[in-house]
């Protein structure tokens, strides 16, 4: 078998642009949460009234969204390699369940609420709209699968202890995971909302400042 060797400037690249997207992925959540016009905490007619109320910035923040989920994957791989060094089985089981964030297994009901705002439906009836998409659908359950991949980085982030990741990383990788759903839970607010994935950004590249120099 033929081993295929990368240069060192490539392994440098490649090593910095992960630990860029580690950082820039839950960043750029952060941020959208945090400059957001609209309520993003509130839940249904008043999440929808406050979003129409702010239709023209939407498609700012849905292209902010656009280059968050881009840098995912590589946050993913980038946390749970220095992960696994830390302790292999658990950093394995951690990214396969962190790899669920990447997947589209919902439809977006941000873009449903544009969309219906855009042809003209009223409030009530694109609530409606929005919880039957939510629970009404046969795949509905998946939306539930946001929940297991937060696991996931818990997992990460005790699996990184183990590791050459900063202890405060690691540690802020078990908590965060834990803070972006109680924003919305008790409705604290984008503020709450976004410092949750700032807390994140921080333990992702933290983790990832680990990963082996060329």
């Amino acid at each position: 078998m033929t081993a295929v060797e990368t240069s060192p400037t490539t392994a440098g690249f490649t090593r910095n642009a992960m630990i860029v997207c580690a950082v820039a992925a839950p960043l750029a959540l952060a941020l959208s949460l945090l400059l957001a016009p609209n309520d993003a905490t509130a839940e249904g007619e008043a999440y929808i009234r406050s979003f129409v109320a702010n239709l023209d910035a939407y498609p700012l923040w849905s292209w902010v969204s656009v280059l968050s989920f881009a840098a995912i994957v590589p946050m993913i791989l980038a946390v749970s390699k220095v992960a696994r060094s830390g302790r292999p089985v658990l950093g394995l089981v951690g990214m396969i369940l962190a790899f669920i964030l990447a997947l589209p297994v919902g439809m977006d009901t941000d873009d449903v609420i544009y969309a219906a705002a855009k042809i003209g439906l009223d409030v009530p009836t694109t609530n409606r709209l929005v919880t039957e998409i939510s629970e009404g659908l046969p795949t509905s359950v998946l939306g539930f699968s946001f929940f297991l991949s937060l696991l996931g980085f818990v997992l990460l982030g005790i699996a990184a202890l183990r590791s050459a990741a900063p202890k405060w990383a690691s540690i802020a990788m078990i908590v965060a995971p834990f803070l972006i759903p109680i924003a919305w839970i008790a409705q604290l607010g984008n503020l709450v909302a976004g410092a949750a994935w700032l807390v994140f950004a921080a333990a992702a590249g933290g983790i990832a400042l680990a990963l082996p120099r060329p």
